[in-house]
């Protein structure tokens, strides 16, 4: 994937979870709720470093 689709990926997926969180979707601070807790976590650190891989993907030696 280039710098691009990565970028659009991560914002994708940062899209989603912010307007989730937005809405009331998350159980982010229920007692049970752990499972859907770390799933929040890990799309919002997935999408974070998408968007990092596609900004410094052109900072990276070619191979």
């Amino acid at each position: 994937m280039n710098g691009f689709q990565l970028r659009l990926v991560g914002a994708c997926i940062l899209l989603f979870v912010l307007i989730g969180l937005l809405s009331g979707w998350s159980a982010l601070f229920a007692a049970d709720a752990l499972l859907s807790t770390l799933l929040q976590a890990g799309l919002l650190i997935l999408g974070l470093a998408l968007v990092y891989q596609g900004e410094n993907l052109r900072s990276s030696p070619a191979q």
